[in-house]
């Protein structure tokens, strides 16, 4: 101790202990709430309409929702690393246009002839994911009243026997589609049981159109992983890893839209 350690009186100076500011602790927050921010965050839409822009937040929408399928079927982690959507997957056009509105959308050479000419036996031009049956007949309606082709339904509904349903869809199939509007359910089937070759498949949609629960197909827990199954499962390898790829394209519109009309699934 040096002269400095003395107080006014002579006497050594007891070191006082240094009282450290607790640093403000930073609640944690719950998984799962976590998610669901990060999902509400992701519905926001782009404020910019660049193409870069538009890739980013297709990428990011869809992220998000995987993340919230890999937490809600309790994957692994390394089972959550096997998806990690790429820029170079999308379409960039503006996620709140409605599918109706993609038909010759100018700037996009992909929809210069969405449904208006049918492809080969066995190709399906661009295909529709929806969230529900009632969804996928609303949004047929809207789609064969602006395209030339009318657009074949993919989904469980009250005609007739299941297994007839499945043969006419099948045959419908195999002559080839413009457009098709299908629920993931009904499409994953139609694929397992060799109805459908993914690889054959152009363009993939998703409707993003809010039920009256505020819910899409990817925020609808069975229709999202249903989704996940088609896309980890048949999908994944078809997708371009550089932007000026070719093949399968995947593309997200519909979130300024809102089925009204549409009743739970």
């Amino acid at each position: 101790m040096g002269n400095d350690d003395l107080d006014l009186d002579g006497n050594w100076a007891v070191e006082k202990k240094r009282k450290r500011k607790a640093s403000p602790s930073v609640p944690k927050t719950a998984p799962a709430k976590g998610v669901l921010r990060a999902v509400l965050a992701s519905e926001q839409l782009p404020r910019s309409a660049t193409k870069k822009q538009l890739r980013l937040w297709a990428k990011t929408r869809l992220g998000t929702a995987w993340v919230a399928e890999a937490k809600a079927k309790k994957l692994t982690p390394i089972e959550a690393k096997e998806l990690r959507p790429l820029g170079s997957w999308f379409l960039p056009v503006p996620p709140q246009l409605r599918v109706a509105q993609l038909p010759g959308l100018e700037g996009c050479q992909r929809l210069q002839g969405l449904g208006s000419e049918r492809p080969g036996a066995g190709c399906v031009g661009a295909l529709v994911l929806c969230s529900s049956v009632e969804r996928v007949f609303a949004l047929k309606a809207e789609l064969d009243a602006v395209c030339p082709q009318k657009a074949l339904a993919l989904a469980k509904h009250g005609g007739g026997r299941l297994s007839d349903q499945l043969s006419r869809q099948a045959k419908a199939l195999a002559a080839g589609a413009a457009l098709a509007v299908a629920t993931p359910a009904r499409l994953n089937r139609l694929v397992a049981e060799g109805h459908l070759d993914p690889a054959r498949i152009s363009l993939v949609i998703l409707d993003l159109a809010k039920d009256k629960k505020q819910r899409d197909v990817l925020t609808l827990q069975e229709a999202r992983g249903d989704f996940f199954q088609l896309l980890r499962g048949q999908l994944l390898p078809l997708l371009p890893k550089a932007k000026k790829g070719t093949g399968l394209a995947l593309l997200l519109c519909g979130a300024g839209a809102a089925s009204a009309a549409e009743g739970d699934k």
